[in-house]
């Protein structure tokens, strides 16, 4: 049935879990909204997704895309290059006419697709926008980045805001609507394997000190959902490196994980898990998506970057990356390349989370390098000790997160477009 022609085709491109959770998934809660609204619309156009390849993907993207709203058609990692390169797809057919909307990936795989095809593009440039030629929309974050496309092509260019802010239910916003706990603690290790390598083993490491030091705490794990229990509890195997863990590894026990001095830590399965969140006192958190989501919320939180591991990935990119990644020599290379990294984020000041890069200033603590579960722990119980600077940090996010909408400005774009 998915296969029948329709007379109408939008063909999402995406890559890795954070766009599809930061940017694809409010999209289309937005579009399914417009359409609703819009008298102009009988028909709802047929949605699908194509995944091109990520580095961080951790294999479930396509299953996540598929439980996203309308979505009817998932074309997976493994399959894309065959659709760029030859339009290859498991039978799928085409409208006559569509639009192809760039949320993640390379910009340029949405103007070769659209011209396969022979669809209409639309680009959500975040930081920069590229192939003004041959794009016949640009959804911009801001001001400042539709002042780089050449005056020419700059009508082409409609600023929407910022699509991380619009992932939240504004409605949990109130704080009036949740009773936020004073005793718990929320931890968002990520999705990426890399991540959740070292991530888990240090936060069950910090939930025990943590524990230990004030019974009366509560934990949480926010499950991503491109992540399983399973595969927290086999991180979970992994002892962190240092002294004051003393071993510290958990096992799954009725649904979440217990750890081997008896802390227990919920495995919260929902997503969005903004109502976890929202309750909690403190979020401790890695890099990334996680970062805006928290931002978005309101919600105080710590960003941590540990490398204790030797090949626990910085940020190997380019020339670096292709090093790191090679047989034998990536080994050998890999704490210099982490020596090197983290020097140069350490002397420039480099912001690492996205209220603080927003913000142009630490607004969340950050804590880079070979870290300790005490050095973390006691970073949490300072904060907990200290309501006012939690508040402090909530207001300056709320004035940082600006307005929401951009998703809404993207759907109606796209209704347009159509």
């Amino acid at each position: 049935m998915t296969n029948a022609p329709r007379t109408r085709d939008i063909l999402i491109l995406s890559n890795g879990p954070g766009e599809l959770t930061t940017w694809v998934y409010p999209f289309l809660k937005a579009l399914d909204m417009s359409f609703e609204r819009s008298p102009q619309s009988t028909t709802k156009p047929r949605i699908s997704i194509a995944l091109s390849p990520d580095q961080n993907a951790s294999g479930q993207e396509a299953q996540l895309a598929k439980s996203f709203p309308n979505v009817e058609r998932v074309l997976s990692h493994e399959q894309f290059f065959e659709f760029l390169l030859w339009g290859k797809t498991p039978n799928w057919q085409w409208a006559k006419q569509g639009l192809v909307i760039f949320l993640g990936g390379d910009q340029f795989f949405a103007v070769a697709i659209a011209k396969r095809l022979g669809y209409k593009t639309l680009i959500y440039a975040e930081w920069e926008a590229r192939w003004y030629r041959y794009v016949d929309f640009f959804a911009v974050r801001n001001q400042a980045i539709a002042n780089k496309i050449p005056i020419q092509f700059r009508e082409k260019a409609t600023i929407i805001g910022d699509l991380m802010v619009d992932q939240v239910n504004k409605d949990l916003l109130s704080e009036s609507l949740l009773t936020k706990s004073t005793h718990k603690i929320c931890f968002m290790p990520g999705s990426k394997g890399h991540k959740l390598k070292i991530g888990v083993p240090l936060m069950i490491a910090i939930a025990d000190i943590l524990k230990q030091k004030s019974p009366d705490l509560e934990f949480a794990i926010a499950l991503a959902p491109t992540t399983t229990a399973d595969t927290l509890a086999e991180y979970a195997q992994i002892s962190f490196p240092t002294p004051d863990s003393e071993g510290a590894t958990a096992i799954l026990s009725d649904g979440n994980l217990l750890t081997a001095k008896g802390t227990v830590i919920l495995i919260n399965h929902e997503f969005p898990a903004h109502k976890l969140i929202k309750s909690s006192q403190i979020c401790i958190t890695t890099v990334g998506a996680n970062t805006a989501e928290l931002a978005s919320l309101h919600q105080p939180m710590l960003v941590l970057l540990p490398t204790n591991f030797a090949d626990m990935k910085v940020g190997w990119d380019g020339l670096l990356g292709l090093l790191a990644a090679a047989p034998l020599l990536g080994k050998v290379l890999s704490n210099s390349i982490n020596s090197i990294l983290i020097s140069q984020i350490q002397n420039r000041g480099q912001l690492l989370s996205w209220p603080n890069i927003w913000a142009g200033e630490a607004i969340v603590p950050e804590l880079l390098g070979a870290l300790t579960p005490t050095q973390v722990a006691n970073e949490v119980l300072f904060y907990l000790d200290r309501p006012d600077e939690l508040a402090k940090m909530r207001d300056r996010l709320k004035q940082v997160c600006g307005e929401a909408g951009a998703a809404s400005k993207l759907a109606a774009m796209v209704i347009n477009a159509l």
